[in-house]
């Protein structure tokens, strides 16, 4: 049996036609899968959000209440802070004026002192020099003539000794 030109083209729609009939049977198994797919997903989130409404609405209500509660008391730590931190910054001014007023004191002080201490150095100084030139200009004068003294005493003395020639033949003076 001879297949004959005409009957190919009716083999090839055929063939054609079975084909896209295969494509469109696969395409809707795929859109059957996806619609179980989505129907699961959706049941799934259903679930997923009446849990969440179960569990998270109640904590939502309390940290409401819990926010509302605490910030009054909020409020009035920082008011209490900002009273605190302007108490501790004037305190601090005075302390500093305080302090600049004592280190002035204590400054003029050390002056004082200083002042003190050089007139009673310079005191000491002209007091040791008057009691030099007081005494020790006298005492070189006594020393002087009591040198004198002994002097005229020494030249007494070796006029009453005669002098003693040495053997070696040298005078001794």
């Amino acid at each position: 049996m001879q297949i004959s030109q005409v009957q190919i083209p009716q083999v090839m729609f055929f063939i054609f036609t079975f084909v896209i009939s295969v494509g469109v049977l696969i395409q809707a198994f795929v859109l059957l899968a996806m619609f179980l797919a989505v129907k699961k997903t959706a049941q799934e989130t259903r679930e997923l959000s009446s849990q969440l409404k179960q569990h998270l609405v109640p904590a939502i209500s309390i940290a409401r209440n819990l926010i509302e509660d605490v910030s009054p008391k909020v409020k009035v730590a920082t008011s209490n802070l900002v009273q605190t931190t302007e108490t501790l910054r004037s305190q601090a001014e005075n302390i500093n004026k305080t302090v600049k007023g004592v280190t002035g004191m204590a400054q003029a002080q050390a002056e004082r002192v200083d002042e003190m201490a050089t007139a009673v150095l310079n005191g000491v100084t002209e007091a040791t020099a008057a009691v030099q030139h007081g005494i020790a200009a006298p005492l070189r004068q006594v020393a002087g003539v009591l040198n004198g003294l002994r002097a005229g005493y020494d030249v007494l003395r070796k006029k009453e000794r005669p002098m003693h020639v040495e053997e070696g033949g040298g005078n001794f003076v």
